[in-house]
């Protein structure tokens, strides 16, 4: 049974930014609760810029840099 989450009324109201960017381009990314600077690693996981942390809930690509 599939059980809606907030994450789906978020993406019905702010769509992604066009397609993923490619690896290593920093962008700025829409998480849970806050906005970052991050970029993809060659196996597509989000990672932040400035930390090198792996991001768990990105929602969407915010703008290029």
């Amino acid at each position: 049974m599939y059980i809606a989450s907030m994450d789906d009324e978020f993406r019905k109201k702010k769509p992604l930014y066009g397609p993923l960017p490619v690896v290593g381009l920093p962008v700025e990314v829409q998480c849970e609760g806050f906005k970052c600077m991050a970029f993809r690693d060659k196996e597509g996981k989000w990672v932040d810029l400035f930390s090198r942390k792996f991001l768990s809930r990105v929602l969407g690509v915010v703008r290029a840099c």
